[in-house]
């Protein structure tokens, strides 16, 4: 598969969820930290950062707009004081899982024209594929970190 194949893939999931995004009020950004959160309940500002891909910066000012847009909520870990863990409230909560059902709704439907088998076998590659990615970024930060000689 190339480059552009794969990404007009991603912009036609973009857009077809775009405007539900507009109307929950949410950026993209906060969408993608909203959808973390919603399956990794109590995850942290580290969590969300790594696992996105995305600065501790962006994140941190995210969350405090998803604050105000009483979204997410941040309650100190009793075992390490430094940490906050993150939930959604109950409308964080409302709004994420319609979009999760969006999302959903147009994975299925976008698979129908794979046999069951073949849908099996491209979610194996998916996995096999991301993990491959996150080998690549990992040795590509470590190597990327060595002093120079």
């Amino acid at each position: 598969m190339d480059y552009q194949t794969l990404n007009l893939l991603f912009r036609c999931n973009k857009e077809f969820n775009r405007e539900k995004i507009r109307l929950q009020e949410l950026s993209d950004t906060e969408c993608m930290i909203c959808s973390y959160i919603f399956s990794h309940e109590g995850c942290s500002q580290g969590d969300v950062s790594v696992a996105l891909k995305t600065d501790k910066t962006t994140i941190g000012k995210a969350l405090a707009s998803l604050e105000k847009k009483n979204c997410v909520i941040r309650v100190q870990d009793e075992a390490d004081k430094r940490i906050k863990r993150l939930s959604l409230t109950e409308t964080g909560h409302e709004k994420v899982s319609e979009l999760v059902d969006l999302h959903n709704h147009w994975l299925r439907e976008i698979m129908t024209c794979l046999s069951e088998e073949e849908q099996q076998q491209f979610e194996d590659y998916c996995e096999r594929l991301l993990a491959a990615a996150e080998k690549l970024t990992s040795n590509n930060r470590e190597t990327t970190n060595e002093p120079r000689k």
